[in-house]
């Protein structure tokens, strides 16, 4: 339901506009095949929102992931280059930051669709997942940062980092980022700006069971009976 959410506060901030640049909202599901949504032939799998905007948006039929691992083929998203020419080939395991290892910023030296977005008025915030080092530090020219400290892991009570602090907010990760991006949208909307927003969700990513080996001590029993 959040994330109906934020799509509904989405359409609503657009359908005011008159000459000001469109709003842009980034959706990104981690670890997710694209075998894996209805829209593509599942019929296992219950994915109605993302089957409602293949079915009145644009469905790509013929695109391919350069590297399908979470940090290069994000790299990839931000800067429109090849691991081979921005350098980060697979997951990132050390330099996030938050008393793991030293940070390391390995895109540095990138030049991001988000840095393009900023020069021209743009307000750029991200939550959720971004994992491309040094999670401490805000980069690339967005202003609000909310990410994870790492890359992933348990679904409640998740590592975190806002405004440069390292903290571990209450709740279950999709539930917490949601709410997070809708506040940005809601702040950022009132301030006339146009805004980019960044919502990486951690999902369907691993684990998907708890240490007893249950689902529903991971994830939401909602859910859990959803997929069974």
């Amino acid at each position: 339901m959040a994330l109906v959410e934020l799509f509904l506060l989405i359409s609503a901030v657009n359908a005011g506009l008159t000459a000001q640049p469109p709003n842009i909202l980034f959706v990104l599901a981690d670890d997710m095949g694209q075998w894996a949504a209805g829209t593509y032939g599942n019929s296992e799998i219950k994915t109605p929102n993302i089957d409602k905007l293949a079915k009145e948006g644009v469905k790509f039929d013929n695109a391919f992931c350069n590297t399908p691992v979470c940090s290069a083929s994000r790299t990839s998203y931000l800067t429109g280059r090849l691991p081979s020419q921005h350098g980060v080939h697979d997951w990132i395991a050390g330099g996030n930051g938050c008393g793991q290892n030293p940070p390391i910023f390995y895109s540095r030296e990138e030049t991001t669709y988000t840095d393009v977005l900023a020069e021209h008025g743009y307000v750029c915030g991200i939550s959720g997942k971004y994992h491309l080092g040094d999670q401490q530090q805000p980069q690339h020219s967005f202003s609000h940062w909310f990410v994870h400290q790492s890359g992933g892991g348990n679904y409640n009570n998740p590592p975190m980092v806002r405004d440069g602090q390292c903290v571990h907010p209450d709740g279950y990760i999709s539930d917490i980022i949601t709410t997070d991006a809708i506040e940005f949208i809601s702040d950022t909307t009132k301030t006339g700006k146009p805004f980019y927003a960044s919502v990486h969700f951690t999902a369907p990513h691993a684990p998907y069971t708890g240490s007893d080996g249950k689902a529903d001590s991971m994830h939401p029993k909602e859910i859990v009976d959803q997929c069974m």
